[in-house]
């Protein structure tokens, strides 16, 4: 059965209980085919309010693909468009955007550097929230693993630490288990006095 995206709004994000009913997100996102795995990215300075998410549709690159859809000013959301630097004729799932909006992480089926045929993490990058999406770069090893399956990507509002699944892989409970995976802040360059 197809799913949809849904949506809850509150008045004051202080609130953890005034969550409003939720409300089916319409044609402007959903499809007769699957809509799942949303991420939400807000820049006020650039006026832009944009959903991710993944779709199943017919017409995009492979069998499921990464929309966006843009918020408009009355709170509707507009038709559904692909971004197409991100699609392969391969599945790709379950965006998740940096809060500068100047990194993208997704799970895909595309042929990664390992053997398995299975799910990787993928990263893609713009220089400024205007400009397209670089090439997606498979995030490698020690996210990543050739033999089993990487998927459902969550990024901390810091942008610091990445949350995703595993299935299988050694030293888990079993299953798909979770995962962290922290990055490190690079190291200031030592200050030189000249002589």
């Amino acid at each position: 059965m197809p799913s949809d995206i849904w949506v809850s709004w509150r008045a004051n994000k202080h609130d953890d209980f005034g969550w409003q009913p939720p409300v089916n997100l319409g044609q402007g996102v959903n499809s007769p085919a699957s809509d799942f795995g949303p991420t939400y990215f807000e820049n006020n300075d650039a006026g832009i309010r944009n959903l991710f998410f993944a779709s199943s549709r017919p017409g995009g690159a492979g069998g499921i693909d990464i929309y966006v859809s843009a918020l408009a000013a009355d709170g509707s959301f507009g038709p559904a468009q692909p971004v197409r630097e991100l699609n392969s004729p391969n599945n790709d799932f379950r965006p998740t955007i940096s809060r500068n909006g100047l990194e993208l992480f997704f799970d895909s089926s595309r042929p990664g550097p390992g053997p398995s045929p299975g799910r990787d993490l993928w990263v893609s990058t713009r220089r400024s929230v205007g400009e397209t999406w670089s090439t997606p770069v498979n995030l490698g090893s020690p996210v990543n693993t050739a033999e089993f399956d990487e998927a459902l990507p969550a990024l901390s509002s810091n942008g610091r630490e990445l949350f995703f699944s595993s299935s299988n892989r050694p030293g888990g409970v079993g299953g798909s288990d979770l995962y962290l995976s922290t990055r490190t802040r690079p190291k200031k360059a030592e200050k030189r006095r000249l002589n």
